[in-house]
Order: structure tokens, then C-alpha cells, then sequence
């Protein structure tokens, strides 16, 4: 950090500070004030500070209004009611998704049991030889290579 030397005082040195800090000479950075008060003995200087410390006590009769009573216990009341709020919408949306995923499975399931196995309601029958699976027959040779292996 550069720190801040004081040097010769001059107008528009002077009416920064006197912007900056106020009317009171007291106030302002240790470094500057035998500077500043010397340069205050100029009339000109003197109408800055004059001002400033007009300025000064107007903002000093200011007066903050006190808060009103209850509005700390209000203000908490609503955040705790908007985090319920968003809670359960973001945990309601979450079991909405999940229902969402069941259905598609059992949508998903369904289309694939009618698509693989044969149609029931066909009007043509079946006749299993013992080889016939869900997917198709697997010949009379499986029987026989069952029979050989035992």
C-alpha cells in the first residue's frame, strides 16, 4: 500500500479533503492537518470550510427512525415459510420424477412382453414338442444332445 505523504497544500488538495472529512480540521488525517490549517488562513479556504461545517451539522440533526416492533420475527417468519415452500416443491418434484420413471418402466416392460412373446389371441395353435421356448424352437437335436450328456 502507497502511503500517502502530505506535501504542500494546495485549492484543490484542500477542498478534496474538506469533501472527504468534513468542515473540522480535527477530523481529518494526522499527516495533513498543520498543512491544512496553515491554508485555511486564506479567505477562500475558509469559505470551503465553512460550508463543509454548515454541511456538517445538518448531518449531524439527522436521526435514524427506530425499527418497528415485531419486523425482525416477521422477516424470519417469511424466509422460514418460502424454505418450507421450496422444500417441499423440490422434494414433491422429486417423487413426481420417480413416478414418472415407474411408469415409463412398466409402459417399457409391457411393449417389450407384447413385442417377444406370441400373441395369445391368435386363433392358430401351438403345438410344443418340448423343444419350442418364448423366442423361438430349438430344434429336436437339443433333446438328443440332453439325452447324451446324462
Amino acid at each position: 500500500m502507497v502511503e500517502n505523504i502530505a506535501g504542500p497544500m494546495n485549492a484543490e488538495r484542500f477542498e478534496a479533503l474538506t469533501a472527504a472529512y468534513g468542515g473540522d480540521i480535527g477530523r481529518w488525517p494526522q499527516a495533513e492537518r498543520a498543512a491544512a490549517r496553515d491554508f485555511a488562513k486564506n479567505p477562500a479556504a475558509a469559505e470551503t470550510l465553512a460550508r463543509a461545517a454548515d454541511l456538517d451539522a445538518l448531518l449531524d440533526t439527522y436521526v435514524v427512525k427506530p425499527r418497528h416492533a415485531g419486523l425482525e420475527e416477521r422477516i424470519l417468519a417469511k424466509l422460514v415459510r418460502r424454505l418450507t415452500i421450496r422444500n417441499w416443491f423440490r422434494f414433491g418434484s422429486a417423487g413426481i420424477g420417480l413416478v414418472g420413471v415407474g411408469i415409463a418402466g412398466a409402459l417399457a416392460g409391457s411393449i417389450a412382453i407384447a413385442v417377444l412373446a406370441p400373441s395369445l389371441t391368435s386363433d392358430t395353435s401351438v403345438v410344443s414338442d418340448g423343444t419350442a421356448t418364448m423366442f423361438g424352437d430349438i430344434g429336436p437335436d437339443a433333446g438328443i444332445a440332453q439325452q447324451d450328456s446324462q
